[in-house]
């Protein structure tokens, strides 16, 4: 049954016209992983890489990404990733705030069926949304990364960990040692909730 309601909205998803992004995608690109899913990581948009193949954090971002996510023991097949936009930005520009909001209600069903303990957002854009989303004041994500944020019982106790982009790695090398101490605050909070991975095919 969530496997069929994932493929309906992906389904959604790669036909949507809600915004102008449709009209200069290759392939829109809905996100992958198991559902559900204890980790759920959102990022910005679709890069080059990602509108050929039609797949989240397939370029140079996804390679940083991989590579942190195996100092805490995880592959990519065990999590969720998606991003907030899920067609790729002319340019790779930034995405606009009506593209932003087009997308808003297909992350909203996502994070509804991976049904996360912990969301990562990933770079500004995407923590700022997540904050917005849950009703949480704005902190500038030089300040909040690598820090829980818990959403409250009202959002099952959802637990928010923003961190630096992938891709800020490639353009900022400093950035490198923040978001590996990141990433093994993240790995430290993993094991102390207990949190279980399971492996599963993309749905496609």
């Amino acid at each position: 049954m969530e496997k069929e309601a994932v493929r309906q909205l992906n389904a959604h998803i790669t036909t949507c016209t809600r915004c102008r992004l449709s009209l200069t995608r290759t392939n829109a690109v809905p996100g992958e992983g198991p559902v559900p899913s204890e980790l759920f990581f959102i990022g910005e948009a679709p890069g080059r890489n990602e509108d050929l193949t039609g797949r989240p954090f397939v370029g140079r971002a996804g390679t940083v990404l991989e590579d942190l996510l195996a100092t805490i023991g995880l592959q990519r097949d065990r999590v969720f990733i998606t991003s907030i936009v899920k067609c790729r930005p002319p340019e790779n520009r930034v995405p606009k705030k009506d593209e932003i909001a087009a997308c808003e209600g297909y992350l909203q069903k996502q994070i509804d069926l991976a049904f996360p303990r912990i969301l990562i957002p990933m770079g500004r854009l995407a923590s700022e949304l997540v904050f917005s989303h849950f009703g949480l004041p704005n902190i500038p994500i030089g300040r909040i990364h690598g820090q829980p944020v818990h959403a409250g019982p009202s959002c099952r106790d959802l637990t928010i960990f923003p961190v630096y982009h992938p891709a800020a790695v490639t353009h900022n090398p400093p950035l490198k040692g923040t978001i590996f101490e990141d990433f093994q605050a993240l790995g430290r909070i993993i094991e102390e909730n207990g949190l279980k991975f399971r492996q599963v095919k993309r749905v496609k």
